[in-house]
């Protein structure tokens, strides 16, 4: 559904391979990215496979291009200094210098009906939050999970994987569109943000790529049904 490719890094929260086209397995690896990336300072195992991961600059895709810039940025700086621009950015007591939840960005506060929503649209697809998952459903992170899982979580081992456009759709165009650009906006503009301006420059890319392929999908899926 997107021109994304399977990046050299492969997340470790990726799901196995059930049949799944070449396309949605990249677009799930980087959700599995971007939710590693952002619910956490990077631990030393990720961190060295990201700054360790192979160049590939025949490509220069505006995805690939942000991509290489982010390589880029983490062999510029240790775990530590990283861990450091994360909790200076994402963590505080009270309001951190960037929040990563869609309420704070929609309606201000935490716990506003954002997360509601989202909770709504998960019970309806099945989908329980885990218990010792340490944010909200409308964290960035958790919305990424969501997605990667909504591509390539629901496939049994013994079943052709399942067609969820409709559901990847409306899951993006309530929860995440709304709000992503501003979110990616305040990580690039903020003082101290090296490594994660270059994850927020790389995930608006993908987003808009995401945000475009899904208006194709659904003009054609609207064209289709008005010819029946």
């Amino acid at each position: 559904m997107t021109t994304s490719k399977p990046l050299a890094f492969i997340p470790s929260s990726i799901a196995k391979d059930h049949g799944l086209t070449a396309e949605d397995l990249g677009r799930a690896d980087i959700y599995g990215l971007l939710a590693e990336l952002l619910m956490r300072a990077p631990s030393d195992n990720f961190f060295n496979r990201l700054a360790t991961s192979p160049a590939t600059k025949e490509d220069q895709s505006e995805l690939n291009i942000q991509w290489q810039a982010l390589i880029q940025a983490a062999k510029d700086r240790n775990p530590n200094e990283i861990a450091d621009e994360y909790d200076g950015l994402f963590v505080a007591v009270g309001k951190p210098a960037v929040p990563l939840h869609a309420s704070v960005y929609l309606f201000g506060s935490m716990n506003q009906k954002p997360l509601v929503l989202i909770r709504e649209d998960l019970a309806q697809l099945g989908i329980e939050r885990d218990p010792d998952a340490p944010e909200t459903e409308d964290h960035i992170a958790a919305m990424c999970e969501i997605m990667r899982f909504l591509i390539a979580g629901q496939a049994d081992e013994n079943e052709p994987p399942q067609d969820t456009l409709i559901s990847q759709d409306i899951f993006f165009g309530n929860h995440l569109r709304p709000w992503a650009k501003e979110l990616c906006d305040a990580m690039e503009s903020h003082p101290i943000a090296y490594f994660y301006a270059r994850v927020a420059s790389f995930a608006r890319v993908f987003f808009a790529i995401e945000q475009q392929s899904f208006d194709i999908f659904r003009a054609s899926s609207e064209a289709i049904q008005g010819q029946s």
